[in-house]
């Protein structure tokens, strides 16, 4: 198979054609023809923070459903969070949420491994193992703050580990009660403290809030993740979304969330923080966005806009995740790489709308907002999106010994 089209090559704009074999990209050079695709052929995107719940939770989301979510969007790898129930925090549970994947998931799929007050002993050998069988776990997210006290873990434990930590960076500390029933304000202090603590260790920090907190990790050696809505939403969008607003960390002030956007390009990665609940339980206090399918479709509306420079997009997006996290083959389109493409005809704007997306929670907190979805969408050399017609089931479970 070869397509034809403009390519986001390295931080290049060129017009060539891509040769493909066994899903592998051979070639890449102006003399090939192929399939002519109308507008910017993308990396696929990685998205590193997901939350596709399943197992005692599969009336909010499943691996399937998430995953057929992150296809449309253009989405190619996720990156599952352990923070389930009943919680992915052993060696046995951990393949036991493998082995579900591996019966249907729509895009390549990986693992992280949850850390507890119980098994950060363990945990080295845990993920030792795990990666001899060729998964690629990393740990965490890594909470500071929890309801159930197993899952918080102390600064003191954070230190004393020796291996990759994605954390969610707020002291315990700075929260505080709110009128509404389980719904409990982490203040800015909670973020700014802990990175504060923390941002001199080269950890990975989950979706930064806010400019103090961003300010520190951009002189450390820490990596740092935003989300799009703290790229898109502040504290003047609580009245819109009324009891939909809870999410960790909240939205903040309009100067934060101006400072991230203005300063994309020193920001390490984009990734969604999906975290499907129902509606029902959002009226109750439950905490979280579902993200990973209108991601990059959002962040393609804002480089429509001028806002956005399309090839640091694909760099948070694609290739600092493949390189961050350790996926051999992804990224980037370049030769000898995984054909992970996504196809944005960059002048077909849409407005968002729930009942046009895949997740299983049916809402959304951009409903109306303009988004550039994409038409076409190749995982592996497989043409999974066409038009309006979604292919399912080429995804599979990553592994280090594939490529």
């Amino acid at each position: 198979m070869n397509i034809f089209g403009k390519i986001i090559y390295g931080r290049k704009l060129v017009e060539a054609g891509i040769s493909i074999e066994n899903g592998i990209i051979t070639k890449i050079g102006k003399q090939i023809s192929g399939k002519k695709m109308k507008g910017v052929i993308m990396p696929a995107g990685i998205d590193v923070h997901v939350h596709l719940r399943d197992f005692e939770e599969s009336h909010k989301e499943t691996i399937k459903t998430g995953t057929l979510a992150a296809l449309n969007g253009g989405i190619c790898l996720v990156v599952d969070q352990p923070n389930t129930k009943p919680f992915v925090d052993s060696e046995r549970r951990y393949l036991e949420r493998i082995r579900k994947a591996e019966r249907f998931v729509n895009v390549d799929y990986s693992l992280n491994i949850g850390l507890t007050r119980k098994n950060y002993t363990e945990i080295q050998e845990i993920v030792r193992k795990l990666r001899e069988m060729g998964y690629n776990p990393k740990v965490g997210e890594v909470f500071l703050c929890h309801e159930r006290e197993e899952y918080r873990i102390d600064y003191e434990i954070i230190k004393s580990l020796k291996t990759f930590l994605t954390i969610h960076a707020e002291d315990p500390a700075y929260v505080i009660s709110n009128e509404i029933p389980n719904f409990k304000y982490r203040k800015r202090e909670a973020e700014i403290e802990a990175v504060k603590k923390l941002s001199d260790g080269g950890y990975y920090f989950c979706h930064i809030s806010t400019k103090d907190a961003a300010k520190m990790i951009f002189k450390s050696p820490s990596y740092i993740e935003v989300t799009p809505h703290h790229l898109l939403l502040d504290e003047s969008d609580y009245e819109r979304l009324g009891r939909l607003v809870n999410v960790n960390p909240p939205l903040r002030k309009r100067e934060d969330r101006e400072f991230l956007l203005s300063n994309f390009h020193e920001v390490d990665v984009l990734a969604s923080d999906h975290a499907p609940h129902t509606i029902e339980e959002k009226m109750e206090g439950a905490s979280g966005y579902p993200n990973v399918e209108t991601l990059y479709p959002l962040m393609m509306g804002l480089v429509f806009k001028g806002a956005l420079n399309i090839f640091d997009l694909s760099e948070k997006i694609a290739k600092n995740p493949a390189e961050i996290f350790g996926f051999k083959g992804y990224g980037e389109i370049k030769e000898g790489n995984y054909a992970n493409f996504a196809v944005f005809d960059i002048s077909q704007t849409e407005k968002i709308k729930a009942e046009r997306l895949h997740s299983k929670c049916d809402w959304t907190p951009y409903e109306g907002f303009e988004a550039i979805f994409p038409h076409t969408v190749i995982l592996r050399g497989e043409i999974v999106k066409e038009g309006g017609e979604i292919f399912e089931g080429f995804g599979r479970v990553y592994s280090n010994r594939d490529l």
